[in-house]
C-alpha cells in the first residue's frame, strides 16, 4: 500500500499475533480487577473479548509458526526438549522464559482462562451459589438494602466442608444492584438434600457499611 508517496508494509502474522495476545492479556488483567471491584457487567464483557482476542492471536501464532517452519508446532516434542534442558541446568528455564516472554505470558493467560471457565461452569453454577442467589433475589429485607440485583461477578469463592453428620459451605461473591455494589458472604448447610442459608452478610463495596 502506498500513502503520500510512502510505501506501508502490511503487518505480518507474527506482528498480528503479538498485537492480539498483548491486547488480550491486558484486557484480561483489567477485567479481572474490574470483576473484583464490582465494575459489572463491563468486566464480564472484557473477559469475553479477552478470550476472543487471545484465540485470534493464537491462530495467527500457529499461522506464523507454519509459515516459518513449514509445519505446526509439535507441543509434546517442544515440552520434552524444554524439560531436558531444564534437567541439565535449572537456570535454562529462566533463560528460555525471558527469551520467549510473550509466549510464556500466553501460556499463563490460557491457563488462567481455563481455570476461570471451569470454575464458573462448575462451582459458579453449583447448588450453594444458586441457593444464595435465589435467597438474595427473593428476600424482602435484602431488597430494601440492595434494590434489584442486576449482575453477579464471574469470580466466586466457595468452600465445602464435610462431616459424618452434615455438609456445609461458605460462599463469597460480588454483585451490582440498583443501590450499588455489594460484597456477599454466606454460610450454608445441607439438610434433607436441600441447601439452606444459615448466615448472610452484605457489605457495600464503596462505603464498607453492612
Amino acid at each position: 500500500m502506498v500513502v503520500g508517496g510512502n510505501k506501508i508494509e502490511p503487518l505480518n502474522t507474527k506482528t498480528i499475533f503479538r498485537l492480539f495476545i498483548t491486547t488480550g492479556f491486558i484486557l484480561w488483567i483489567l477485567s479481572w480487577i474490574g470483576d473484583l471491584n464490582g465494575i459489572l457487567p463491563l468486566s464480564t464483557f472484557g473477559m469475553f473479548f479477552s478470550f476472543l482476542l487471545t484465540g485470534i492471536g493464537i491462530y495467527f501464532w500457529l499461522k506464523s509458526y507454519k509459515e516459518k517452519r513449514g509445519f505446526y508446532p509439535k507441543i509434546f516434542e517442544i515440552y520434552r526438549d524444554l524439560l531436558n534442558k531444564i534437567k541439565k541446568n535449572p537456570f535454562n528455564g529462566i533463560i528460555i522464559m525471558v527469551r520467549n516472554l510473550l509466549k510464556f505470558y500466553t501460556l499463563v493467560l490460557i491457563f488462567s482462562m481455563v481455570l476461570v471457565f471451569i470454575g464458573f461452569i462448575t462451582i459458579g453454577q453449583s447448588e450453594p451459589v444458586k441457593t444464595v442467589q435465589n435467597y438474595c433475589e427473593n428476600n424482602s429485607e435484602i431488597y430494601k438494602i440492595t434494590g434489584k440485583i442486576n449482575h453477579y461477578g464471574i469470580l466466586r469463592n466457595v468452600n465445602f466442608q464435610w462431616s459424618p453428620e452434615t455438609v456445609s459451605s461458605e460462599l463469597s461473591l460480588i454483585f451490582v444492584s440498583e443501590n450499588g455494589v455489594f460484597n456477599l458472604s454466606s454460610k450454608l448447610k445441607k439438610e434433607n438434600g436441600e441447601w439452606k442459608v444459615e448466615k448472610l452478610e452484605l457489605k457495600d463495596k464503596n462505603t464498607g457499611i453492612v
